[in-house]
């Protein structure tokens, strides 16, 4: 390619400088060139013999329920650019794949394959358990080809074939030793605790499963007074968000260190927190 000079002369150009640039295919090359030179296993085995230090490294696994979405691809991306700063420092740092293969999400994919309705009680006895759990592996490696084709695509340097899964028996296995060690040394205790629970799923909620359903929406809240019997015109104002429940209450919490303010609205004493008066005034 020619290319003249701001002084009027002419030379050829080398190709690598070409303007013609191509990103999918320059891509596709720099993938192509990493799986046939092994670049990915080859970075890995030159840390794990010359390093300067072992960073830790645990993939907090994504739940095999369906295919990866652009959350995942950030997330996958940064834990990259990450393995990929500490091994340009001199660091060897494991980048072992996991897939959480346990838990509602894979359960409910596999209920909604069966076609079951009804809760888990009425699924389990219509199929049975062992084929319940088969059904639920067979949809973790529905979508797992997916997720391998992501990776690729993302570049990722994750290594897949030292996976830890957690339905296999040595995963949990391991974990059970670690509660039993746990508890040998007094670090666990059996209490209770509340709970959300699921009556379909027939089975507790945790706190990502509950916030799942969580939206925001028009709020009938209402203030209402209740009049102090002892003090004739003078009223407790309650705010609350279940007004519904109003003709079943019996009695009002109050703090006993809070700061509370009485304030004259015509001929009545309305009591409330005195941090509210000015919002509750300007709202009412």
């Amino acid at each position: 390619m020619a290319v003249k000079s701001s002084q009027g002369a002419e030379h050829e150009r080398e190709d690598w400088t070409s303007l013609d640039y191509e990103p999918m295919r320059f891509e596709e090359e720099v993938r192509k060139f990493w799986e046939e030179n092994d670049i990915r296993k080859k970075l890995e085995a030159l840390r794990a013999k010359e390093h300067i230090g072992v960073a830790g490294f645990v993939e907090g696994p994504p739940t095999l329920n369906g295919v990866p979405h652009v959350g995942h691809a950030r997330g996958r991306t940064i834990k990259d650019l990450y393995y990929r700063y500490l091994s340009m420092k001199g660091y060897y740092m494991p980048f072992w794949a996991g897939w959480d293969c346990q838990g509602l999400p894979v359960e409910l994919e596999a209920e909604k394959l069966l076609g079951v309705r009804g809760g888990k009680r009425e699924l389990l006895a219509e199929v049975g358990m062992e084929r319940f759990v088969e059904e639920c592996k067979k949809t973790l490696f529905r979508y797992y080809p997916e997720w391998l084709k992501a990776d690729r695509l993302l570049g990722v340097f994750m290594n897949h074939e030292k996976a830890y899964w957690t339905y296999r028996d040595e995963y949990i296995e391991r974990e059970w030793a670690y509660l039993r060690a746990a508890w040998e040394r007094g670090l666990l205790a059996e209490d209770y605790y509340v709970v959300a629970y699921c009556p379909y799923c027939q089975t507790s909620l945790s706190h990502a499963e509950v916030g799942l359903g969580y939206e925001v929406v028009e709020d009938p809240s209402v203030f209402f007074k209740l009049r102090l019997r002892d003090r004739p015109g003078e009223f407790l104002l309650v705010w609350t968000t279940m007004p519904f429940t109003i003709i079943t209450d019996l009695m009002v919490a109050v703090h006993p260190e809070a700061d509370y303010a009485r304030v004259r609205v015509g001929d009545e004493v309305w009591v409330l927190a005195a941090q509210r008066v000015e919002p509750v005034m300007e709202e009412l």
